[in-house]
């Protein structure tokens, strides 16, 4: 059998698997179709045509850890090729250039009018690799958010969190001072698990109160993750039914908080829809058994099938 391919019987067994699973988000699926997101919709990576008019594609999002120069050619070529108008790009909390970078961006903002966004992905992550105290990280945080409005008070600045870190003891987020907390305009609110331990709704609403100015970007995981992930902290893998059912009930929940509770956008990770055989993390045997590669491959296909239904 070669490495990446499964066998004919196994092919069928996913296949049928897929089809039992889609079968069952038909319930889940039909009191959303109708809802309507012009413009307001985020996916990591560039998709095919028809899927950037079915997801009614506003935004890309994608990261860069080359000079500003550079990123924001990238950026601009990017949401160009695809028709969105807003680029988000995600760069590293690196000590040493963060400020000037921060500085330049909003510099060359003036001139790309489509760079709506600088951020940070995996925020809490990137904070503790700097072995920096709260008061010198704070400092930190503050001088790159002054610098990132310095030319263009209207870039936005933005940083993933994810649901379980709003409370946290290991790395409080309110230890960060207040200036810096009201600079954030964006939360990319993503969860760890399928299950979390409580509503999204209830996470946007601890966000808020973390950073009281910031809009919430909605995260989902368009993809695969039962090798990745438990269903839960603590718990075994989803099944295939419900980690595709999971992820069905969780866009919706997402999609009703649209326009209210502070939720401006909806985001997926990865992008690549239309393009589910290639993803990139079908090559990472962490996000996905080699063994179980098509079947990854299906049931992504089968999610992307119920972000289809839903908008319709």
């Amino acid at each position: 059998m070669q490495r990446g391919k499964l066998a004919p019987q196994f092919r069928m067994i996913s296949a049928r698997i897929a089809a039992i699973s889609f079968a069952a988000l038909l319930l889940i699926l039909a009191s959303a179709r109708g809802a309507q997101i012009p413009n307001k919709v985020i996916t990591w990576g560039a998709n095919t045509p028809e899927w950037n008019r079915i997801l009614h594609l506003g935004g890309m999002r994608m990261g860069c850890s080359s000079a500003p120069a550079g990123c924001v050619d990238y950026a601009e070529h990017l949401v160009k090729s695809q028709g969105a108008g807003n680029a988000f790009v995600a760069i590293l909390l690196n000590r040493g250039t963060v400020v000037s970078y921060a500085r330049e961006y909003s510099q060359l903002s003036m001139s790309h009018p489509s760079l709506y966004e600088i951020g940070f992905d995996d925020f809490v992550s990137q904070c503790e690799k700097l072995k920096l105290d709260p008061s010198s990280l704070s400092g930190l945080l503050r001088d790159l958010a002054r610098e990132l409005k310095s030319a263009n008070p209207n870039l936005h600045l933005g940083i993933t969190v994810y649901e379980d870190e709003l409370t946290s003891s290991r790395f409080p987020l309110t230890q960060l001072d207040d200036q810096f907390r009201k600079s954030v305009d964006f939360i990319h609110l993503y969860p760890h698990y399928r299950k979390e331990e409580q509503s999204f709704s209830t996470s946007v609403q601890q966000a808020i109160q973390i950073f009281p100015q910031a809009k919430i970007v909605a995260g989902n995981y368009a993809y695969d993750r039962r090798d990745y992930l438990p269903c839960a902290r603590g718990a075994a893998p989803c099944s295939n039914q419900e980690e595709i059912n999971l992820f069905a009930q969780a866009l919706k929940e997402r999609l009703a908080l649209l326009g209210s509770s502070n939720v401006a956008w909806i985001e997926f990770y990865p992008g690549n829809f239309g393009n589910e055989n290639q993803l990139d993390q079908w090559k990472d045997p962490r996000s996905c058994h080699q063994e179980r590669v098509q079947e990854c491959a299906n049931n992504t296909k089968a999610m992307r099938e119920a972000v289809r239904q839903i908008l319709q």
